[in-house]
Protein backbone atom coordinates (compact mmCIF):
# COMPACT_ATOMS: atom_id res chain seq x y z
CA UNK A 1 0.00 0.00 0.00
CA UNK A 2 1.17 3.48 -1.16
CA UNK A 3 1.85 5.73 1.94
CA UNK A 4 0.25 8.96 2.44
CA UNK A 5 3.56 10.78 0.68
CA UNK A 6 3.25 8.49 -2.01
CA UNK A 7 -0.19 9.10 -2.56
CA UNK A 8 -0.27 13.32 -1.77
CA UNK A 9 2.75 12.91 -4.56
CA UNK A 10 0.52 11.14 -7.17
CA UNK A 11 -2.51 13.08 -6.01
CA UNK A 12 -0.65 16.26 -7.17
CA UNK A 13 0.96 15.00 -10.49
CA UNK A 14 -2.34 13.76 -11.58
CA UNK A 15 -3.48 17.59 -10.68
CA UNK A 16 -0.97 19.26 -12.31
CA UNK A 17 -1.39 16.88 -15.70
CA UNK A 18 -5.34 17.30 -16.01
CA UNK A 19 -4.78 21.01 -15.49
CA UNK A 20 -1.88 20.93 -18.07
CA UNK A 21 -4.18 19.10 -20.76
CA UNK A 22 -7.16 21.31 -19.73
CA UNK A 23 -4.91 24.33 -20.58
CA UNK A 24 -3.69 22.89 -23.93
CA UNK A 25 -7.06 22.30 -24.97
CA UNK A 26 -8.46 25.62 -23.78
CA UNK A 27 -5.55 27.43 -25.79
CA UNK A 28 -6.28 25.18 -29.03
CA UNK A 29 -10.07 26.51 -29.41
CA UNK A 30 -8.95 29.59 -28.57
CA UNK A 31 -6.13 29.76 -31.88
CA UNK A 32 -5.01 28.19 -34.63
CA UNK A 33 -2.77 25.90 -32.93
CA UNK A 34 -3.79 22.27 -32.38
CA UNK A 35 -3.24 20.64 -28.91
CA UNK A 36 -0.33 18.35 -30.20
CA UNK A 37 1.20 21.67 -31.66
CA UNK A 38 0.96 23.46 -27.88
CA UNK A 39 2.20 20.15 -25.76
CA UNK A 40 5.15 20.65 -28.13
CA UNK A 41 5.78 24.46 -28.15
CA UNK A 42 4.56 25.11 -24.84
CA UNK A 43 5.05 21.66 -22.68
CA UNK A 44 4.88 23.36 -19.40
CA UNK A 45 1.96 24.97 -17.45
CA UNK A 46 3.99 27.59 -17.11
CA UNK A 47 4.85 28.04 -20.99
CA UNK A 48 0.88 28.13 -21.15
CA UNK A 49 0.17 30.48 -18.59
CA UNK A 50 2.82 32.90 -20.49
CA UNK A 51 1.46 31.82 -23.89
CA UNK A 52 -2.38 33.09 -22.56
CA UNK A 53 -0.50 36.45 -20.65
CA UNK A 54 1.02 37.32 -24.70
CA UNK A 55 -2.42 36.38 -26.58
CA UNK A 56 -4.21 38.85 -23.79
CA UNK A 57 -1.96 41.63 -25.21
CA UNK A 58 -2.11 40.58 -28.67
CA UNK A 59 -5.79 40.40 -28.31
CA UNK A 60 -6.97 43.72 -26.40
CA UNK A 61 -9.00 46.29 -27.32
CA UNK A 62 -6.39 48.43 -27.51
CA UNK A 63 -4.24 50.35 -30.42
CA UNK A 64 -1.08 48.97 -31.41
CA UNK A 65 0.92 51.25 -29.35
CA UNK A 66 -0.53 50.01 -26.69
CA UNK A 67 0.17 46.25 -27.32
CA UNK A 68 3.84 47.05 -28.06
CA UNK A 69 4.12 49.06 -24.63
CA UNK A 70 2.21 46.08 -22.93
CA UNK A 71 4.37 43.35 -24.69
CA UNK A 72 8.12 45.62 -23.82
CA UNK A 73 6.82 45.94 -20.29
CA UNK A 74 6.20 42.04 -20.18
CA UNK A 75 8.95 40.79 -22.53
CA UNK A 76 10.84 39.27 -20.03
CA UNK A 77 7.89 36.91 -19.20
CA UNK A 78 6.30 36.47 -22.61
CA UNK A 79 9.76 36.62 -24.73
CA UNK A 80 10.57 32.84 -24.89
CA UNK A 81 7.04 31.97 -25.74
CA UNK A 82 6.86 34.45 -28.12
CA UNK A 83 10.03 33.35 -30.10
CA UNK A 84 8.51 29.94 -30.08
CA UNK A 85 5.44 31.17 -31.64
CA UNK A 86 6.89 33.13 -34.64
CA UNK A 87 9.63 29.77 -35.27
CA UNK A 88 6.65 27.63 -36.11
CA UNK A 89 4.95 30.37 -38.35
CA UNK A 90 8.51 30.50 -40.47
Amino acid sequence: MPSRRERFERISREARESTNRALAGEISSLTLLTEEDVERLLPRKADKERFGTLMAIVTAGTGDNAKVAALRENLDEVGAVLVKILKLLM
